[in-house]
C-alpha cells in the first residue's frame, strides 16, 4: 500500500505545535532557574541579615561586659564584703536600646552571679590527687538535692584527670587526660550527668580555675552544709534566713560566733565573706535574632576586673 503524504498545510500545523511546545519547555526552564536564583538570594539576603544582626548582638553584649566590669569594680571599692543588696546583684532586665541610625530596638538584659556562693569542683582534687576534705563536702551536699552522694566519685575523677598528675617533687607523672570543665554545662559528656541532674547541680555548683573558699554571705543552706562537716541543714537554713534580713557576715570571726557550734570542727580558711569569681549572663534580641553570652570575671583586687573566658550561644 502506498503511504498517505502528509500535506503542507499538516506539516506547518504539526510544526507549529512543536514550536510551541518548545517555547512553552523554554519557558518553564527560564522560570523554574528564576525562581532558584531568587529564592537563592533571598536565602543569601538573610543570611547576610543575621550575620549583620549577630554582630549588631554581639558589640551590645561587649558593652555588656563593661556594665558588669563597671559594676564589679564600683562594689569592689565601696564594700569589704560581697553580699546581696550591692549593685553586682540587681539584674538589668529587658533593657531597650535604640539604634538612631537604623531605627531597630535591641533589648538587652543581663545578671550577675558570685560563683564563690556556689561548691567549686575546682576543689576535689590538687595535682591529680582527691582531695578527702572537699570530696567528703561534695558527698553531703548531693543527697541535699535529691542526688545520690556516689555521684561525688564520677565528678571528682573527672576533675583529677583533667590535670596533670604530680609527684612530691613536683614532677609531672601523668599530663592531663581530659580539658578541664569551664561551665556546668559541660559535666553533659559523662554519663552519670543527665539533663535532669545537670538541673539539679546548676544553681549550687560552679568550676573555677584555681580552688576557692566559700563565700558565707552568698552562699546556700546546702553549701554550707557541704563546708562545715557536722553542720545540719536546719542548721544552716536559719543562718541563711538571718543573714538574709540584712545582718551580713562582716568577716570570717563573725561567721563563726553566729554559728555558735563549739563542737564542729570547721576550716576557717574555707570561708570568706567577700568574692572574687562572678558569672556574668547576658542576652540581645534585635528582630528575630537572638545572641547570649556566659563570661567569668576575675576580680583580683579592687580596680582590677579580668575576663578569664567568654562563650556565645545562638
Amino acid at each position: 500500500m502506498r503511504r498517505r503524504r502528509s500535506s503542507p498545510a499538516s506539516r506547518r500545523a504539526a510544526a507549529k505545535g512543536m514550536a510551541v511546545i518548545g517555547a512553552l519547555l523554554i519557558v518553564l526552564v527560564a522560570t523554574v532557574l528564576v525562581t532558584g536564583l531568587l529564592q537563592r538570594q533571598d536565602i543569601d539576603v538573610r543570611a547576610a541579615e543575621n550575620r549583620y544582626l549577630q554582630a549588631q548582638g554581639q558589640w551590645l553584649l561587649r558593652g555588656g561586659m563593661d556594665w558588669a566590669s563597671m559594676v564589679l569594680r564600683f562594689d569592689g571599692r565601696r564594700y569589704n564584703t560581697t553580699e546581696p543588696g550591692q549593685l553586682w546583684s540587681i539584674p538589668v532586665e529587658d533593657t531597650r536600646v535604640s539604634q538612631s541610625d537604623t531605627g531597630r530596638v535591641a533589648v538587652f538584659s543581663g545578671r550577675i552571679e558570685d560563683e564563690q556562693g556556689k561548691f567549686n569542683l575546682r576543689n576535689l582534687a590538687e595535682g591529680g590527687v582527691l582531695q578527702p576534705a572537699a570530696y567528703e563536702g561534695l558527698q553531703r551536699l548531693l543527697p541535699q538535692l535529691g542526688l545520690p552522694p556516689g555521684l561525688a566519685q564520677v565528678l571528682a575523677q573527672r576533675i583529677a584527670i583533667a590535670q596533670p598528675l604530680l609527684s612530691a617533687d613536683g614532677t609531672v607523672i601523668r599530663p592531663p587526660q581530659a580539658p578541664m570543665p569551664q561551665l556546668i554545662d559541660d559535666l553533659l559528656a559523662l554519663e552519670a550527668v543527665t539533663p535532669e541532674v545537670l538541673e539539679a547541680l546548676r544553681p549550687y555548683l560552679t568550676v573555677l580555675p584555681e580552688a576557692t573558699a566559700l563565700n558565707a554571705n552568698t552562699a546556700s543552706a546546702e553549701t554550707l552544709v557541704a563546708a562545715v562537716p557536722g553542720l545540719s541543714l536546719g542548721h544552716a537554713r536559719s543562718l541563711v534566713a538571718q543573714r538574709d534580713r540584712g545582718v551580713w557576715f562582716r568577716d570570717t570571726s563573725d561567721f563563726l560566733n553566729r554559728l555558735a557550734s563549739p563542737d564542729l570542727n570547721i576550716d576557717a580558711s574555707t570561708i570568706v565573706v567577700n568574692s572574687h569569681w562572678f558569672l556574668v549572663k547576658g542576652a540581645v534580641t534585635l528582630d528575630h535574632a537572638v545572641v547570649a553570652t556566659r563570661a567569668l570575671l576575675q576580680r583580683s583586687n579592687r580596680d582590677t576586673i579580668q575576663p578569664v573566658w567568654i562563650r556565645e550561644f545562638h
